[in-house]
């Protein structure tokens, strides 16, 4: 973790039903899905009511912020949570594998689309080639969620 930032009401909400999307540089609809999937499945462990954003999107699109509100109003929603990949960097230029990758995760709150809560990371990747990511490999997504919740609980998200 680089950077965490809660807001100062953190303790006065809960995360309620819960949107989540994911996604990449250029988005690649396998690797968002997949990252949701897991997204969705950990927060349950933990009592969240999630649902992910592909169950919406049948093209696996990234949207654009209309469709999410849309969505977000439609199905009542009360928090977004957003994982995105911000950008790529090479730890050692003589080193092809000490590529990292720059994740943000951030929480909304639905209705007023205000930040919440947001993380900031820098993850290795294993399966990365030529400035495009792969599907992650299921312990490296379900590690950086797992990782990501811990850090959430410490904030007092949920």
């Amino acid at each position: 973790m680089t950077d965490t930032w809660h807001s100062p009401l953190i303790a006065e909400r809960s995360l309620g039903k819960t949107l989540v999307l994911a996604f990449t540089l250029v988005p690649r609809p396998i690797v968002g899905i997949y990252v949701e999937s897991i997204w969705v499945e950990q927060l349950g462990c933990y009592g969240v009511n999630a649902l992910s954003w592909s169950d919406f999107a049948a093209d696996g699109k990234v949207p654009t912020m209309g469709e999410l509100a849309d969505v977000l109003a439609e199905y009542q929603f009360d928090t977004l949570l957003v994982t995105q990949l911000i950008s790529f960097k090479q730890l050692n230029r003589n080193v092809s594998n000490s590529q990292v990758a720059i994740v943000e995760t951030r929480l909304y709150f639905a209705p007023s689309e205000e930040v919440y809560w947001s993380l900031e990371s820098e993850s290795f990747l294993a399966n990365y080639m030529m400035g495009e990511i792969r599907r992650p490999r299921e312990g490296d997504a379900l590690e950086y969620v797992e990782t990501v919740i811990q850090q959430m609980m410490k904030d007092g998200v949920f």
